[in-house]
């Protein structure tokens, strides 16, 4: 039940409405901020640290331009013999997750618009939260968009009457900088494209999806990959540098240092559309005809130039 002023408040019309545009859909997680959750510092334990309970009072000032409000929650109130207000419970024990349905629309009302505690809530006092609200059902919603896209996916990699034929799977497992994909079967393609796609959580499906239908970026990648696999150009780890392998003996000779942040091979493709003369070089690389590779910093036939450290870190 909601107190303003020690007066019994009932929602208003308008109060509901505001609450549900705020919260559409229910139910509501109250958990505590990440400010109040920390990474683990034993090398034995992967959950993080966080406390087991955090508590704060159910009643808050609410200054208003017309002066200020005492607003509370409470289950019960009982005058003691005092004739002193007794409010019960005084305090919310948060011991992680509270579960927020419709019936409780009344304490979801009091923490949005008048809990000081609470991250991004109404009145919140600025300082360090105590928490803030997890809407489950767009996390699940997300969630559910993602499986549904994943499922579309999986179609096109293992379906034997929708999928993507072998030709097209492996050129597309070269693209993802699969080495010696001649070597593997079918099924270890397949296997290995998935990989590759849960292995980049925020976009692999979106590339995937644009991989599929992308013949330049399909055939230019793959050949990148054609000529690791022919040892042809090999990225040196410890350098962070692509160089094209020469003869037995003699020294690679770099064209590409990456940054540490980047990945290689992506950075490598970056590189090729960049770079007329590293293109030109590949292609006639890979069909066996001569080419004179060009060192970094070297003169090349798009002038004196010095090639800058790669970096294709994704912006902030």
């Amino acid at each position: 039940m909601l107190y303003k002023n020690d007066e019994i408040y009932k929602l208003t019309v308008a109060d509901h409405a505001k609450l549900k545009k705020k919260f559409p859909k229910f139910p509501v997680r109250l958990i505590y901020p990440a400010i109040r959750v920390k990474e683990s510092r034993s090398k034995h334990n992967r959950l993080p640290d966080k406390p087991n309970s955090i508590s704060f009072p159910l009643g808050a000032t609410v200054r208003t331009d017309t002066g200020t409000q005492s607003w509370r929650y409470a289950e019960n109130r009982i005058i003691g013999t005092d004739g002193q207000i007794i409010w019960s419970p005084y305090n919310l024990i948060l011991r992680g997750t509270m579960m927020l349905q419709k019936e409780d629309v009344e304490l979801l009302f009091w923490l949005q618009y008048c809990c000081p505690f609470l991250q991004g809530g109404e009145n919140f006092n600025g300082k360090v939260p105590k928490c803030i609200f997890e809407d489950l059902v767009s996390a699940a919603e997300i969630k559910a968009e993602r499986e549904e896209q994943m499922a579309d996916v999986k179609a096109l990699i293992y379906s034997t009457k929708l999928g993507l034929g072998e030709k097209k799977l492996r050129l597309l497992a070269k693209a993802y900088f699969i080495s010696e994909v001649e070597e593997l079967s079918l099924a270890q393609v397949k296997l290995a494209i998935e990989a590759e796609i849960r292995r980049n959580k925020r976009g692999g499906i979106k590339q995937f999806l644009e991989l599929v239908d992308a013949k330049q970026a399909l055939d230019i990648r793959s050949s990148l990959q054609e000529a690791i696999d022919k040892k042809l150009i090999t990225f040196m780890a410890q350098k962070r540098t692509w160089a094209w392998v020469t003869d037995h003996g003699k020294k690679n000779i770099p064209f590409a240092n990456i940054s540490v942040a980047s990945d290689p091979y992506e950075a490598l493709y970056d590189y090729y559309m960049g770079s007329r003369k590293f293109a030109q070089d590949i292609t006639a690389a890979l069909k066996g005809e001569s080419y004179v590779p060009v060192e970094e910093g070297a003169d090349s036939e798009l002038g004196n130039q010095e090639d800058p450290v790669f970096n294709n870190d994704p912006p902030e």
